[in-house]
């Protein structure tokens, strides 16, 4: 039985899909890297210091970039394996909004933290 082009699921997604996911995962280990020398650089592991780490105006645009980063690359992933295992057109639409509403919950409240 030859499969039609509704049926490949992620297979059709095609090659923006991959260099998307590929540039936020690129993202997330930037800025992984960044933040790891940002702490090693702190002079003493004290409260101050990481209130002070986080008063930086880089590295709170810096961290809301990285967490958009984070939650496209989630999003992008759980898109894919929706398309490969939830056949349903509605229920996948219902996953993925579900996924795409706490993604978005995730990042609002994260930079409302640290821009608090």
């Amino acid at each position: 039985m030859a499969l039609s082009d509704r049926h490949l699921g992620s297979r059709r997604a095609g090659a923006g899909g991959f260099l998307l996911m590929r540039a936020a995962a690129l993202a997330i280990a930037a800025g992984a890297a960044v933040l790891v020398i940002l702490i090693a650089d702190l002079p003493h592991w004290r409260f101050g210091s990481w209130d002070a780490l986080f008063h930086s105006l880089a590295v709170r645009i810096g961290f809301a970039v990285w967490l958009a980063a984070v939650a496209l690359h989630a999003y992008l992933g759980f898109d894919s394996i929706l398309k490969d295992y939830v056949h349903h057109a509605a229920w996948r639409f219902v996953c993925l909004m579900a996924s795409a509403g706490a993604l978005l919950a995730l990042v609002v409240y994260g930079v409302a933290a640290v821009w608090a």
